[in-house]
């Protein structure tokens, strides 16, 4: 996510086993699925040799163990106002609903949710989806992102962020390593109202650029400072932060962030 979180390479480790959720299922069977179905084949870098490595339906009534409900430095992530919590989910006809409450927890002012591969999943190059519906409302900033998991690089790939005050536009950024600090690069889209139904944000990363996705269509496109390591996926629905800003008393809470699946897929 963008400015806000903390550089990865201070991060404090943390361990898995002390913030999974007791609501934790076991790994889904695999699934044989050719390519990716939100795109048509001829959207991406290869019409046929996508093979599926990773995948939640959001069919059961917990979370994947897989999953972690922090972020990989922690339950909060200043400057930003929420404190993840290991129960701010609901499960209800296959879609996972993150849940942001205002409620006082830890010295935050908001509860809030995450899912993060790390250090469980990750993947150098592929192709990741999700489907999703989104908040609006002032201060709310759901994400879909790639985070570099040895922790010692910016590297970071958003597939999706939205301001929750602006629900129509997507933000697309890549976030990279330079000899004079981390820099970025970032695209957006002006579509629908995206807190108004489902849709589907994607990215393919491959050794020589970034493509993102919204709906099957090219939104954005990258070919310098292309991450080259393994990443994990993150999930969150953030409150505060210095670009959303703060909720104001339009806001609606509870927020909810709802999430049909994850997927990603690599070439054979």
């Amino acid at each position: 996510m963008q400015a806000s979180r903390p550089v990865v390479f201070l991060a404090v480790a943390f361990l898995l086993g002390s913030t999974a959720c007791s609501r934790l299922r076991p790994d889904p069977a695999p699934v044989s699925i050719d390519k990716p179905l939100a795109v048509t084949p001829t959207s991406i870098s290869s019409s046929t040799d996508w093979h599926l490595v990773f995948h939640d339906e959001f069919d059961e009534t917990g979370l994947n163990s897989v999953w972690s409900t922090e972020l990989p430095w922690g339950p909060t992530s200043p400057p930003e106002l929420e404190y993840y919590i290991p129960d701010a989910f609901e499960f209800n006809d296959g879609i996972l609903r993150i849940k942001a409450q205002k409620q006082s927890f830890q010295g935050k002012d908001y509860t809030s949710g995450v899912i993060s591969s790390y250090p469980q999943f990750s993947f150098t190059y592929g192709y990741a989806e999700i489907r999703a519906k989104l908040p609006s409302g002032e201060g709310l900033w759901p994400a879909f992102w790639l985070l570099a998991s040895d922790q010692k690089s910016s590297h970071e790939i958003d597939v999706f962020e939205l301001i929750g005050n602006d629900p129509n536009t997507i933000y697309m950024t890549l976030h990279y390593d330079t000899p004079s600090g981390s820099q970025h690069v970032q695209g957006s889209y002006n579509g629908p109202d995206f807190s108004q139904g489902f849709h589907i944000y994607a990215v393919d990363w491959e050794p020589s650029e970034i493509v993102w996705f919204v709906d099957g269509m090219e939104r954005y496109r990258v070919s310098q400072n292309i991450p080259q390591s393994p990443m994990n996926i993150i999930t969150n629905l953030a409150v505060g932060g210095d670009w959303p800003g703060t909720p104001n008393p339009s806001t609606q809470f509870p927020a909810y962030f709802d999430i049909d699946y994850l997927r990603v897929y690599q070439h054979n």
